[in-house]
């Protein structure tokens, strides 16, 4: 059974400079719905608040799920509902905000995506799950290697400085024969970045590999971060970009 998801950011993609915000925050509290933009939401002119939430410093308050979430969900009714939640590893389990959470509520008409706020234990150590991107790019080679891998398998991350897409690019590449299967999302790159030199252990392996989804479903990965660090935060999201939006910043 997964930990519950209580909040989740909200992500945006500037179509000009292709950058990734994080722009709000969503979280469950008890029967309600909470929606917050982050200070985000002011690092590009081009970014337009959501319909129905044009005040950036107001937080909304919903009995239930946000139209701008909730349209970003699979209906239970859809015949390829169960296919999905398989691919997800969630069988059974119908928690909105996990399912977002998993998928990254992803759609083709636009330029959002959802990830989960990551909680540390008490030694300061989290875990971190995502779906690889960028297989579509990969080469037919990489998406036949994709395909034989196992859950446990040993995954490493390669700084992509060259990249002339994003400087910050980190790619993924396999630990024996190694061949480039992917990138890491944008919207974590820079909070690894934090990591990678800052006494934090990382490591990355495969958690599941479903052969007959769509590219985007086909590899979930889990990394694993341990540090020392053991104050209530985690410096993957340490960005002032997730704090609450302030309009004098």
């Amino acid at each position: 059974m997964h930990s519950p998801v209580n909040s989740v950011f909200l992500a945006w993609q500037d179509p000009l400079k292709r950058e990734w915000h994080p722009v709000g925050k969503l979280t469950r509290n008890g029967d309600h719905y909470q929606f917050q933009y982050t200070r985000g939401a002011g690092h590009s002119e081009r970014f337009t608040p959501f319909t129905g939430m044009e005040d950036l410093t107001k937080i909304y308050q919903s009995e239930r799920l946000f139209p701008l979430f909730a349209n970003r969900l699979l209906s239970e009714r859809r015949p390829e509902y169960k296919l999905l939640l398989s691919w997800l590893g969630l069988e059974g389990q119908h928690c909105p905000l996990l399912i977002l959470a998993k998928t990254g509520g992803i759609k083709s008409t636009d330029n959002l995506q959802v990830f989960p706020e990551v909680q540390q234990n008490t030694t300061g150590s989290f875990e971190f799950d995502f779906f690889v991107h960028g297989v579509r790019y990969a080469s037919d080679s990489a998406r036949t290697r994709i395909k034989t891998l196992q859950p446990g398998d040993p995954l490493l991350l390669m700084q992509d400085i060259q990249n002339p897409a994003d400087q910050m690019a980190l790619a993924i590449r396999t630990s024996e024969t190694p061949e480039i299967i992917g990138y890491c999302p944008r919207y974590l790159a820079k909070g690894i970045h934090r990591l990678i030199g800052q006494d934090a252990e990382l490591t990355l392996a495969v958690n599941r590999v479903n052969d007959d989804a769509p590219l985007y479903y086909q590899l979930m990965c889990t990394l694993t971060v341990k540090t020392e660090d053991t104050k209530p935060r985690c410096k993957l999201f340490d960005d002032e970009e997730f704090k609450p939006y302030s309009p004098t910043l």
